[in-house]
């Protein structure tokens, strides 16, 4: 394992750095230029102690008796705390000569003044040991811990501790901070390795070429920086300048670079939640080198000034470890995203302090200079808390909506569904982005609705994997269950009672929808069912008309053509060939009234459906003695279309066929009323039915002859508590 071999190597380099920082002596100065060992061909005092001989601006041309444009070479002094060295600066255009004692390196108060970069290295540490030890094997995962024991190698060497004008020509303090650059350079190709092995490693039979040139790339931006100008350095001090600035190119091209790795990877990524993960990491990263490059390296670069203080650029990356935990963990893996959320939070709620704390110290230094600093810097801190408190709850709803999604707010992700089923045009489309909508809103890794089929359920619509343990919520529609809403947090996440709450209102409403859905692809299935029946119909009547009664209406015709002849030659034949024409003809009538009785019962034309109702229902009672049949029907009803009145016939007719053989009931009721259309209702007493049933031809037949007409017909049992059918005919205008 090269990459964890490399992060030992960097995590022994980062202790040293400490421990021979802490060694050597210290001259109380700063001289580097950010990234560059110093700027413009001169060495130039940025910060000092208080108390030193040395100024802030100074020049600093001798060092220990060595010119430095012309003799500056790392080492070549030997200093020890205690020292008395002799400084020759230019301060206001003239040349002065300055002693100064060599003091220990305040190595404690440095890491102090250095906070926020030690609260980002900790959790960036932390945070990529954290992953590596929830997936050791995972590319991302390795790419990572590269990244982080790089990070902590950069700061200690360079990060931390500053370099100094003593450095430059005393022991191996120039050295340490040269190879943290070039650390640095590292920890940029790492982060470039890790866009190329997220969200799985690139899909290439080049990938570690691409590997390797992530890593080599900085050393040849380097060169190509170093090279072409390294012949027009005329002096030590210019070619040092040079040799110094091992990220000078590098800090504009490799941001450029991961950037479009990761927008590369999101739109070559076919899963939806990497492409969500993928998202709000580049967004991350992305924002966080665009702020660091606005306001710290290109003013500083550009302008030699800067637009905030320094020390303040690590909080611009505190969110990117913890957005990188979330999109390497995934799935909420160990409730990471509840650390997430709280910590970006406040590392933004912390930047925001800290961006308010600078900018009010500047303008009270400027419009109040009689103020000492302690004031002006209490001030600027309760000044900046007030100003940040209201932005407390925005910040945490923010977060929270991008992490969790609308957990909160379910009716935020029933408005979203309804305008993504405005695009839908097939049930199956709008079932799937009911699922589809409900994963991507609530940022699950899987959701899916299974519907009942018989004794078991069918997965009709899926988002994402199934992963960890699955809750199931069910979907019904005005007492119906049609099926359930399935649903995963993650491997090791369980949804709290709030979570629950929101999913069972989300399956109220995807119940409706679902219903809806069902109910179109069973009209569709039914017209089609129609249209069969009704071409199977008609070549049954045909066949029944050809075959029966066709061939007697022939024979009769032929046997009237006999007879005709026989009348005046064999009388008695004639008289006998007669009769048989009429028992023909008998018989070809019955014929036609079986056919016709078989399109439209006659006992409605006969008696109406009123009567026809209460005398199948006292036929039922009276070969049942135990049954007892209580019928609230009314004394007549209006004119009704014959297609409702042979399906509201057809299904009471079904419903007590059901009662009477499968209910053991001992009493039943039937209730025919109008509300709006033709209602019918039949109840019993009885077993019931089971809780996993299977459709019958009988409950079938019964719904489909609902539907056929645009109404509803709907079963509502429970064991011992007898069954309920519940009919609804639409009528038309002026129907009744």
């Amino acid at each position: 394992m090269p990459l964890v071999t490399a992060s030992l190597v960097l995590l022994v380099l980062s202790v040293l750095c400490f421990w021979t920082r802490a060694a050597a002596p210290s001259d109380g100065t700063i001289v580097n230029v950010g990234d560059m060992a110093f700027a413009d061909g001169e060495v130039v005092v940025r910060q000092v102690v208080p108390g030193s001989p040395l100024r802030v601006g100074d020049v600093v041309v001798s060092l220990g008796g060595r010119v430095l444009a012309d003799q500056i070479r790392p080492g070549a002094i030997p200093a020890e705390v205690g020292d008395r060295l002799p400084y020759v600066v230019l301060r206001d255009g003239a040349l002065v000569p300055v002693e100064v004692e060599l003091q220990p390196y305040p190595v404690l108060s440095a890491l102090a003044n250095q906070w926020p970069m030690v609260l980002l290295i900790s959790i960036i540490v932390s945070v990529a040991l954290f992953i590596f030890a929830n997936r050791p094997r995972d590319p991302a995962a390795r790419a990572s811990l590269m990244i982080a024991m790089t990070s902590l190698f950069c700061t200690s060497g360079s990060g931390y501790f500053k370099l100094e004008a003593l450095d430059l020509v005393s022991g191996v303090q120039f050295w340490r901070w040269y190879l943290a650059q070039v650390g640095f350079a590292l920890l940029w190709g790492s982060i470039l390795h890790f866009a190329l092995s997220f969200p799985t490693a690139l899909a290439s039979r080049h990938r570690k070429l691409w590997v390797a040139l992530s890593y080599l790339g900085p050393a040849l931006l380097y060169l190509v920086d170093v090279l072409p100008r390294l012949p027009w350095a005329t002096t030590a001090l210019a070619r040092w300048e040079l040799v110094g600035a091992p990220v000078r190119l590098l800090v504009f091209v490799y941001p450029a670079l991961v950037f479009v790795m990761l927008v590369y990877r999101y739109r070559t990524c076919e899963d939806t939640l990497a492409q969500q993960r993928l998202r709000w990491l580049a967004a991350t990263l992305g924002g966080a080198s665009l702020l660091y490059l606005v306001f710290w390296v290109a003013p500083e670069m550009l302008w030699d000034t800067l637009l905030l203080p320094r020390e303040f650029y690590p909080v611009v990356f505190m969110p990117a470890p913890l957005a990188l935990a979330a999109a390497v963990l995934r799935y909420h893996a160990l409730n990471i995203e509840v650390v997430v959320s709280r910590s970006l939070a406040y590392a933004l709620l912390s930047a925001c302090v800290g961006v308010g704390y600078a900018v009010i110290v500047s303008i009270l230094s400027t419009t109040l200079p009689r103020l000492n600093s302690l004031w002006q810097q209490a001030i600027a801190a309760g000044v900046a808390a007030a100003l940040t408190l209201p932005l407390r709850d925005r910040v945490h709803a923010v977060i929270n909506q991008r992490l969790f999604g609308a957990r909160q707010d379910p009716y935020r992700v029933v408005s979203v569904l309804s305008d993504r089923l405005q695009g839908t045009k097939t049930p199956k489309e709008t079932v799937q982005a009911v699922v589809e909508t409900v994963g991507q809103a609530l940022r699950l890794p899987y959701a899916a609705i299974e519907l009942r089929r018989g004794e078991g359920f069918e997965q009709v619509a899926a988002f994402g994997t199934p992963v960890g343990l699955l809750t199931r919520l069910p979907l019904s529609y005005q007492g119906e269950v049609l099926g359930d809403l399935v649903v995963a947090g993650g491997p090791r996440e369980r949804f709290n009672r709030k979570d629950r709450a929101a999913l069972a209102d989300i399956a109220r409403h995807a119940g409706a929808i679902v219903h809806t859905a069902r109910l179109t692809t069973d009209l569709a299935r039914s017209r089609a069912e129609i249209v069969q029946a009704r071409e199977e119909e008609r070549r049954r009547l045909l066949h029944d008309l050809h075959d029966g009664v066709g061939p007697t209406l022939a024979a009769a015709t032929l046997g009237l053509q006999a007879s005709r002849r026989l009348l005046t030659t064999n009388p008695p034949a004639a008289k006998d060939m007669l009769h048989r024409l009429e028992d023909d003809l008998q018989n070809a009538i019955g014929e036609i009234r079986r056919v016709a009785n078989e399109l439209r019962p006659p006992v409605l034309d006969q008696l109406g459906l009123v009567t026809a109702v209460r005398e199948h229902a006292n036929t039922i009672a009276g070969r049942l003695g135990p049954l007892s049949v209580e019928m609230d029907l009314p004394e007549e009803l209006p004119a009704l279309p014959a297609a409702v009145e042979v399906a509201a016939y057809r299904i009471v007719c079904e419903a007590l066929t059901n009662v009477a053989r499968h209910s053991k009931a001992k009493r039943c009721a039937v209730r025919l009323g109008l509300d709006g259309g033709l209602t019918l209702e039949i109840s019993d007493d009885g077993v019931g039915l089971p809780a996993r049933y299977r459709d019958g031809v009988g409950l079938h037949s019964m719904r489909e002859r609902a539907v056929e007409l645009g109404g509803s017909c709907t079963v509502e049992s429970a064991a011992g508590r007898g069954t309920r059918v519940l009919a609804r005919l639409p009528l038309p205008e002026g129907g009744h």
